[in-house]
């Protein structure tokens, strides 16, 4: 059962297409699949927050016993991963680092799980030993890799929820019928959480409503990434300028990228004039522009660790702005 289709998007040059095409196509494959499952529920183009924090899940699969989420991965040459799972993407034939899109999906599943358990009560439905746990259900994640595209895995790695995005829906598959195997074994001391037609329902309802599209949130700008919940270290505040490049981003959305190949798979860097957007895949330079709430404002950002935030001593804010890849 498609709950929610993928949302029409205003791209910006190539790479943002690729991106978009990917998950168009991987959202495809899933209607193909699932469109008439009376239990399976698909979810494309999800986007969450709490706190600050934002979850841009491209694929979510609600089933009997939690969720699976799906990140779209659009590549047309090749990726690899080593045994430490370390990412890295070709470009021109040349290795570049890049973010793991397995840990990324992971904390996609954190936020998730948050959101879900804080809401238990509205979503879960009540049985005679008392009130379901959303925290108990399953947060299964997969990785989605263009059918273009070549994975390439070190000596010793499986990671096995990469995959091709033509193998994804038999890989959900077997998923859940491992669960119901797990769950339909004599004297077995596994036992599953199994949702109700009406807790799969309540969850579908609340998630699509808890969806918020890119621009309608009041607070500006959000994360790119997901963040982890970390201790803040060592951090400094650095005002911003545009002198690091002449190419000079404003990011009044969140819509970082780099102005020379159009990549997100970016990283702020420190240079002479300050903090700026280095390309992973290109590695090209992106100057950064705050904007705040009023032109007298100099916002600025304080690092703490692999997070950016983003303070204003005018309007007393601090946002979290960016994280970095590990």
């Amino acid at each position: 059962m498609i709950i929610k289709e993928t949302d029409k998007k205003k791209v910006n040059g190539k790479f943002q297409q690729f991106g978009y095409d990917a998950e168009k196509q991987m959202a495809y494959y899933l209607m193909r699949a699932f469109e008439k499952d009376k239990v399976i529920r698909v979810i494309n183009d999800l986007r969450l927050e709490k706190d600050g924090v934002v979850a841009q899940i491209d694929h979510l699969i609600i089933h009997s016993f939690g969720f699976i989420i799906i990140e779209s991965k659009s590549v047309t040459t090749e990726v690899s991963v080593n045994e430490h799972g370390e990412w890295a993407r070709y470009f021109n034939n040349k290795p570049k680092g890049m973010p793991s899109p397995v840990n990324q999906a992971i904390r996609q599943a954190d936020l998730l799980k948050q959101i879900l358990m804080e809401n238990n009560k509205d979503i879960m439905k009540k049985t005679i030993i008392g009130q379901g746990s959303s925290g108990k259900l399953k947060y299964d994640v997969l990785v989605a890799i263009s059918d273009s595209g070549i994975i390439k895995r070190g000596k010793n790695v499986k990671q096995d929820e990469v995959l091709k995005a033509d193998q994804i829906t038999d890989k959900i598959e077997k998923t859940i019928e491992k669960y119901e195997r797990e769950n339909n074994k004599l004297f077995s001391l596994k036992m599953n959480m199994h949702l109700s037609d009406e807790s799969l329902t309540n969850i579908s309802k609340f998630l699509c409503k808890s969806h918020k599209p890119l621009g309608s949130s009041s607070k500006s700008p959000e994360p790119m990434q997901y963040p982890k919940r970390t201790t803040p270290g060592d951090s400094h505040p650095v005002a911003m300028t545009s002198k690091e490049n002449p190419k000079v981003q404003d990011l009044s959305t969140n819509q970082a990228h780099c102005l020379k190949c159009n990549s997100q798979n970016i990283k702020i860097a420190y240079g002479k004039y300050g903090y700026y957007f280095k390309c992973l895949d290109c590695d090209g330079n992106t100057g950064i522009k705050l904007k705040c709430k009023d032109n007298s404002c100099k916002p600025r950002l304080r690092k703490s660790k692999l997070l950016f935030f983003k303070e204003c001593a005018v309007c007393g804010t601090s946002e979290l702005f960016f994280e970095n890849p590990e």
